[in-house]
């Protein structure tokens, strides 16, 4: 009675409020900054534009960790969500970091890889070898170190123009090091959350991740596909907080709910009891 009281209750609130999610967005640098004044010619263009919403081009073509084809819609099933990150396997710091954090954080979360949700990683570095890459996923599937990761997360390579107009589609904004020998790339740290169908969901940025955000960052762009009841309950009372990189309580929500599961409730026991008044009524008569 209570799970059926409170199901109910979350669908009256949902269908009063709006699920608009606040995100926080900004233009990439240009040459000039107000307070510091000219920026490095490395890192003009460097940074992230939040697109929620946007659509992914899912018609474009990668090779993985194998050097075999492979398309972006096929990683893509209408059910689970995607966890992107973009890095590159010769990074000489933050792409480790940044992987090392969110392997970290996955393994601290109940969500199975390749059951609940997929993950990709994209190289930025046209020029990276296959072997190379292949290293790079077998040393984070050993650190994972879950059933069924292997096969949900892919690792991907691409021409240059292939690789930035993924990263375009999302945000992402990197550009190469000039006057080095070795390839670089300056980049920004961000896990970006996908859609079952490859529409941008979610930011997160910065260096390590709460898992419990990561974890409702996925639910909510899941749609409801994956989860269970509390989750449903936090997903459509909290709202990720871009200052604080956590999810925050929605007061008017909260009460929309405990609102709804007060008349619910309250409509059930009144229901109930005018039943048993009925049949001990029909019983007296008899």
């Amino acid at each position: 009675m209570l799970r059926l009281s409170l199901t109910l209750a979350l669908v009256a609130a949902l269908a009063s409020t709006s699920s608009a999610m606040q995100v926080w967005d900004k233009p990439l640098e240009t040459d000039r900054d107000p307070l510091m004044g000219s920026i490095p010619e490395d890192v003009v263009g460097v940074g992230v534009i939040q697109r929620p919403g946007n659509q992914i081009p899912l018609d474009l073509v990668f090779r993985d960790e194998n050097d075999e084809e492979v398309p972006l819609r096929s990683l893509f099933d209408g059910v689970r969500p995607v966890l992107l990150t973009l890095h590159y396997s010769d990074c000489p710091m933050l792409c480790s970091i940044v992987l090392n954090s969110t392997v970290g954080t996955l393994k601290e979360m109940d969500l199975e890889p390749g059951t609940d949700f997929r993950l990709i990683t994209l190289s930025i570095n046209p020029e990276e070898l296959a072997s190379r890459t292949q290293d790079t996923k077998a040393k984070y599937i050993d650190m994972y170190n879950r059933d069924g990761v292997e096969d949900a997360w892919t690792f991907l390579r691409g021409t240059d123009q292939a690789n930035r107009s993924f990263a375009d589609s999302v945000g992402f904004g990197y550009r190469k090091v000039a006057g080095i020998d070795t390839t670089e790339y300056s980049h920004p740290a961000t896990l970006i959350v996908l859609t079952p169908t490859g529409q941008v969901s979610l930011y997160l940025t910065g260096i390590q991740d709460d898992p419990a955000t990561v974890r409702l960052a996925l639910i909510n762009a899941s749609g409801g596909s994956i989860g269970g009841l509390m989750d449903l309950f936090f997903t459509t009372c909290f709202r990720y907080d871009e200052t604080k990189g956590k999810y925050a309580p929605i007061a008017r929500r909260i009460l929309s709910i405990v609102g709804a599961v007060f008349v619910v409730t309250f409509a059930g026991l009144l229901i109930t009891f005018r039943v048993l008044e009925r049949r001990r009524s029909a019983e007296d008569i008899a």
